[in-house]
């Protein structure tokens, strides 16, 4: 269940509208709107709020989402760079064949070991 669904359900638990806790969050309607139906991801501030009214660490709950959609990234970047470390190792291709393989896949990982690529919250569209 994503942070948007958790939302929902938690404001639903509690008997709230969309319009009601906007109102008591102090955040507009569409703005609720938008971050249950997982078309922004909610900043600090707005989940701070909602977590007040409803009762719920969400901040908590966003950062053990992002912990473990980072855990699976780092582990796909880790199997790939086995699979080209052991691809460059094993195979009689010469590094002169491989170079742009080896520069782009070198940028990419630290890129997103840095944090240079940003993983964007996935809209369920």
């Amino acid at each position: 269940m994503d942070l948007g669904d958790k939302i929902k359900a938690a404001r639903a638990q509690k008997g709230l509208t969309q319009k009601e806790l906007a109102q008591r969050a102090k955040l507009t309607e569409r703005t609720i709107q938008r971050i249950e139906n997982h078309e922004v991801e909610p900043s600090v501030y707005s989940l701070n709020k909602i977590s007040e009214i409803l009762e719920f660490d969400f901040l908590t709950e966003k950062l053990r989402i992002m912990k473990r959609r980072n855990q699976i990234i780092y582990t796909i970047m880790a199997v790939w760079t086995a699979a080209l470390v052991f691809n460059l190792i094993f195979t009689d291709v010469n590094f002169a064949d491989r170079w742009w393989e080896i520069l782009i896949w070198g940028l990419t990982l630290s890129a997103v070991v840095t944090g240079q690529i940003y993983i964007p919250y996935r809209s369920k569209k």
